[in-house]
Parts: structure tokens; C-alpha cells; sequence
């Protein structure tokens, strides 16, 4: 009996671990959120500033959306009108 409600517990501890760990996929770096992305970050589409988490997610971006992709820092004054 004992062993049946420790493999019945396991089981359960599995499936809530990987729901967590599902979800928090989920809420990490989403590529279609940016709207135009800089060297040192990136507006989003409701127009909050956010910096890369990840070099990688810069180069992803940079990569699909070239033309929203800027290689110098948001605020950079030299590339400003």
C-alpha cells in the first residue's frame, strides 16, 4: 500500500514539475513581441523598452527582421535626426 502511494505521489510530483517547467517556456523572449530591436535591446510592441536577456535573442531577431534591426544602442545621439 505504502509503495502505491509513493509512486502515486512521484507521478504527481512529475506532472506538476513539468507543467511548471512548461509554462515557463512560455513566458520567456518572444521574437514577435519586438517591433524595433538595437544593440542593447528592444521596443516591444507596446512600446516598452526591454534589454536582451540573451545574446542570442538579439542575433535571432537580427537575423528574421534585419530591417527592424539596428546595430548601435537605442540611445545613441549619432543616429538620431
Amino acid at each position: 500500500m505504502k509503495s502505491k502511494i509513493l509512486s502515486c505521489s512521484a507521478l504527481a510530483i512529475g506532472v506538476v514539475l513539468g507543467a511548471v517547467s512548461a509554462n515557463a517556456a512560455v513566458v520567456g523572449f518572444n521574437i514577435g513581441d519586438v517591433s524595433v530591436g538595437y544593440s542593447d535591446g528592444y521596443w516591444d510592441n507596446h512600446h516598452q523598452w526591454h534589454n536582451w536577456a540573451h545574446r542570442n535573442d538579439a542575433s535571432r531577431f537580427r537575423a528574421a527582421h534585419s530591417n527592424q534591426y539596428h546595430g548601435w544602442r537605442h540611445d545613441d545621439r549619432h543616429h538620431h535626426n
